[in-house]
């Protein structure tokens, strides 16, 4: 077993103290991916879409930074505050994981800051 690697996208800053990924024995654990701008470190807009948008964009970053991509997802947990967007999220499962979507986890919960969603996965590595 090796050691445990934290991994940190330049620019990019979490809303708490975790890692945005840990990479371990050929998996990258990723955090939940909120739809904020990191430039800003806030909501990528108001709308639902806006925001899985981004952190669907965020969750690609993070990916590519721990050695990873979205094509290598085996599983994925989503947290999104309201049920009725259900059809949005996928549409972007089928968008950003067109070739082979990963298992997944789909949650209804309350988010900090305002945020109407969040995605987080295990993805393999090199």
């Amino acid at each position: 077993m090796t050691k445990p690697e934290i991994v940190v996208v330049p620019g990019m800053k979490t809303i708490g103290p975790y890692s945005q990924a840990v990479r371990a024995n050929g998996f990258l654990f990723v955090a939940g991916q909120p739809g904020i701008n990191s430039d800003t470190g806030e909501a990528a807009g108001p709308t639902f879409a806006a925001q899985a948008r981004q952190a669907f964009e965020n969750l690609r970053r993070v990916l590519e930074a721990g050695g990873s991509g979205l094509d290598r997802v085996v599983n994925t947990t989503v947290l999104m505050h309201d049920a009725s967007a259900f059809p949005d999220v996928n549409a972007l499962f089928e968008e950003y994981f067109a070739a082979s979507p990963p298992a997944r986890m789909i949650m209804t919960v309350p988010l900090p800051k305002g945020l109407l969603f969040s995605i987080g996965c295990v993805a393999l590595t090199d």
